[in-house]
This record gives C-alpha cells, structure tokens and sequence, in this order.
C-alpha cells in the first residue's frame, strides 16, 4: 500500500485565518464564516436559531444587506447590519438582524438601538447580537435596552464563547449525520478557536483588579466602588465563559448556578458578589454539573490572592456514623489522583459543628474527621450531613494591566479539581423501601396446617 506522500507546505483550509490585518477584516470574516456554517450545517443552524426564539425550517443568510431606517423627525437613514438570517417552513417565515463585534470590541449601545428599531419598522422577529461579552441571565446583551420594543421585536445574545461551545458539543457528540457538513463544523471550530482569526479574546478580570486586591489586604473595600463593581461585572461574565469551556469539554449542559431573581434581574447577581466582595474579600459562584455529586464552587479570596474549588456532597442518610463516614472515605481511595492539598470537612447534624482533615488521611482512617477543632471526640450519636471536599491554591500573577493569565489559572485549576476530583464521586442513594415480612398463620407456627385441626 502506497504511503501517504508528505508535504512542506500548509493543508488547504475552509476559513484561512492567516494574514487579517485590521479587526474589522476580523470582523467581516468572522460574520461570513459563521452565517455560511449556519446555513450549510442543519443542526448546528437549527441548535442557535431555536436558542434564538426562531421555528425549525429552510434556513439561509445574507450579509451586508441595505435597509432605510425611518424615524420622526429625522431623514431616512442608511443602514447596514452586519448579517440577516431567515428560516421559511412552509408559509411561516422568521427573519432576525444580524450585528457582531470581534476581539475586545464591545457592541455600541446606539447601533444595536438602530437595528432594534429597524426590526421594528420591518415587522421582523428579532435581533441576534454576538460578541466576546457575556449575555445576561435573560439571555439579552449587556446593554440598557428598549423594554416596549422588546415585547414585539425580543434581542437575543450569542458570545462567541457559545457558539463555539455549541459547535464543539455537536462534533463531540456525534450529532452531524453529514459527513460532509461534520468537516465544515470543525473546520470552523478550528477557524473560531484559532487567536489568529482574532475572534475570541481569553477572559479579563478587568484593570481595576490589582487595586481590587490591594483593597481586600487594607480591608478598604467599599460597596459603593465603581472599579469593584467593575471587578464583580467581569467575575460575572468570566464564569460564564468558564461553564461554556467545561459544558464543551463534558458535553454537559454546565450553567452558573443562580437564583430565580438573579436569572429575571441581571444586576442582582452583581449585586450580591458587590456585597460578598465588600463583607467577606471574596468572589465565590458555583457551576451546576448535571449528574454530578454536587455543584463545584469556585471561591477566590482576595486578601490571601488564593483560590479554593470545592463539591458538597450530601452524606447517607441510614447506618451508623462509622458507615457513614466510610461510603466517603471508600470513594476518596478510588480517585485515580488523590492529591496532598485535597481536604475533606465534615458538617455534623449539631447546628455550627464542622471538623476538617486531610482527604488522604481520611481515606486511610475515617475516624480522623471525628475530631472538632477543639480536638474533642465528636460524639457518636451525631451524624454527618454533608461532606465538602475542598482543594486551596495560590492564584496567578498578573502580568502588568493584563489579568489573563490570572483567568487563566483559575480555569486550569477548575479544570484539574474536576477531573481528579468530582468525576470519581457519586451522591448517595438511598436503598429501595422494603415490604414487611409476610404474615403467618399462628396454627402454622405451631407446626399445624388447617387441616390438621380436627
């Protein structure tokens, strides 16, 4: 069999990301390629157009298309977006604007106002708007938007994050029945994820942060900070780019974890990281796993420059304390990486009782957990609750204004404490109900059937 013949020169592309010389050359490629992956790939169109709001159906997409905007007292406007996207099934048609930013540049407030009004004017169904910022809980860009227009025309945002968390998810899963259509997908993961596409920029915790950290050392912090808020705004959208990252490694729909209010009032999660920041000198969130044993939290503490990631398992709920205890340590000799910074704490069913130990000792002799900080015996008739096995690092340097690097560690870090840790745990689960024994006729314990009786 003739070898495969091997060449100096560099293998054919679908999208080229050598010599871009201008972000808005970036720009235009990236619009391009996106919206002709959208249209050759069916699931990977028919994946963002139904996050988008739009039906299933023929899908296809333009670029640089003209439009006259019209608004009182003002001349008719020119107006270009960047893409339009439009799905027909059967006598249903769906059409959305198309606006993108690349790299570090952000959507402009105005622009996006015009293609909102434009969509208005036209009877379209939506405007679809992807940059490097993180969408808010409710799905719609980091912009003050008009509320009456929305109830009409909504707005819909895309990081480039998740669009290529989405294409990555559909490759790795298998999902494309085209082979042909499975090529141009990774062709374009390649092209978004490659730095010389200038597409997406790693995460920043922005330039306020090593004055954030000098402040959580003096004990300065103020609620009121406009560089902390700046700081919590960023944390916000950095951990959504970190669930993006691992929901495409896993193939998991990962999420930050949220509360109802903070999903429908963006600013409330900003709100409460302000207010942890300020009391506390730390940044925490957790990440939902399906099928995990529990959330995986991300705590950074600011004063110590230190990071903690940890999962909260709930214990057994029957057998003794020992038995308890042991279905842990049993999974913690499992790991395949049971490593020295690991730590095991044990929060008891007495309200504030918590005792600590490290994770391979644990996993050595349980009875090491039983132990309170006082150095008391816990007593036996308390059982555990819950157990969090947590692991402590140094965070990264920045490097000058840039924070990327410290981003960066706190991700790769998530990353290992994931794989060594929380794959190899499993939550508890109860044995099944059981039903009574049978009843027996008394005659038949005394060695009597009933026809025995006479």
């Amino acid at each position: 069999m003739a070898s495969t013949p091997h060449f100096l020169g560099r293998e054919v592309r679908l999208f080229p990301s050598s010599h871009i010389s201008s972000d808005r050359e970036a720009e235009l490629r990236a619009t391009a390629s996106l919206l002709a992956v959208l249209r050759a790939v069916s699931e990977f169109g028919r994946a963002i157009v139904r996050r988008a709001g739009g039906p299933a159906g023929t899908l296809s997409c333009y670029t640089e298309v003209p439009f006259e905007l019209q608004r009182r007292g003002k001349p008719p406007e020119a107006v270009r977006p960047d893409g339009v996207v439009v799905v027909q099934r059967g006598r249903t048609r769906w059409t959305a604007l198309v606006e993108t930013k690349v790299g570090s540049i952000n959507l402009v407030q105005e622009q996006v106002d015009r293609y909102h009004q434009l969509a208005g004017q036209e009877s379209l169904n939506a405007v679809l708007t992807v940059s490097n910022q993180a969408a808010l809980p409710n799905g719609q860009p980091p912009l003050q938007l008009d509320g009456r227009r929305l109830r009409s025309v909504p707005v819909r945002h895309f990081s480039w994050e998740r669009l290529l968390s989405e294409a990555q998810v559909l490759s790795r899963k298998k999902a494309i029945s085209d082979p042909d259509q499975k090529w141009m997908l990774d062709e374009w993961i390649r092209y978004a994820d490659d730095p010389n596409s200038r597409i997406i920029v790693p995460p920043e915790l922005g330039p306020h942060w090593n004055e954030i950290l000098r402040g959580a050392r003096t004990g300065s912090l103020r609620k009121g900070s406009p560089e902390l808020r700046d700081v919590a705004s960023r944390w916000a959208a950095y951990l959504s780019k970190a669930a993006l990252q691992l929901r495409a490694e896993l193939g998991a729909d990962v999420r930050p974890r949220l509360s109802r209010a903070e999903r429908s009032e963006p600013n409330r999660h900003v709100d409460r990281l302000v207010e942890e920041a300020s009391g506390c000198g730390s940044l925490s969130s957790a990440l939902v796993v399906p099928d995990a044993a529990g959330d995986v939290s991300i705590e950074v503490f600011l004063h110590s420059k230190s990071v903690r990631y940890s999962v909260v398992v709930d214990a057994p709920t029957e057998g003794r304390q020992t038995t308890r205890l042991r279905w842990l340590g049993r999974q913690l000799r499992r790991l395949p990486n049971l490593r020295d910074d690991l730590q095991v704490t044990v929060v008891w069913s007495k309200r504030g009782l918590t005792s600590t130990c490290a994770a391979n000792r644990f996993a050595e002799d349980v009875a090491a957990a039983s132990v309170d900080p006082q150095g008391v015996l816990v007593e036996r008739s308390l059982m555990p609750r819950r157990f969090i096995v947590h692991s402590t690092g140094e965070l990264q340097a920045s490097r000058g204004r840039s924070t990327a690097r410290v981003a960066a560690g706190i991700t790769e870090g998530l990353r290992h404490f994931y794989r060594d840790v929380v794959e190899g745990l499993v939550p508890y689960v109860p044995p099944a109900p059981r039903l009574p024994p049978e009843e027996t006729d008394g005659m038949e314990v005394a060695g009597l059937s009933k026809g025995d009786e006479n």
